[in-house]
């Protein structure tokens, strides 16, 4: 299947994307999305990566690391997006295992971010056991957000 068919099923989904900043894709906001993605790869050599059950080789999400200006700071930050029906088996947090170990050990970065909305009580939990301090409450794309990072 083409990634981008496989994309639609996270990106366009409200109950995924019901945190999102940018809120639910169109296809051609999906187009762009890919698009994008190649481009951080190109100046930055991360991006996101597509998730897979390993029993079956299903799609079930997206984890990987943005970058973005929030507040004049430039905030890198771990990102994931899980189909509805995948969520809450554990594949969020052994994705971002998975990222924290590439990032420590391939990109050798110091601290990593977390944007987190504080109504989405599943994230703050995930972000937490995972290693996160909060850090601080900002705002961005005019949406209440809190911040958290990981020394690594």
């Amino acid at each position: 299947m083409k990634l981008q068919k496989k994309i639609v099923k996270v990106l366009s989904d409200p109950e995924v994307m019901k945190y999102s900043t940018v809120g639910v894709h169109s296809k051609k906001q999906i187009s762009e999305y890919i698009v994008n993605c190649k481009k951080q790869y190109t100046l930055n050599n991360y991006g996101p990566w597509a998730i897979y059950k390993s029993d079956s080789n299903e799609f079930i999400g997206i984890c990987g690391i943005n970058k973005h200006i929030i507040a004049l700071d430039e905030i890198i930050h771990i990102n994931y997006r899980i189909c509805s029906e995948q969520q809450g088996k554990g594949y969020a947090n052994e994705s971002i295992i998975g990222v924290l170990s590439f990032i420590k050990n391939i990109l050798n970065f110091k601290c990593i971010n977390a944007i987190v909305e504080p109504e989405n009580i599943a994230s703050v939990n995930l972000a937490k056991k995972t290693g996160f301090k909060f850090v601080k409450s900002s705002l961005f794309r005019g949406i209440n957000f809190d911040i958290y990072q990981m020394i690594l």
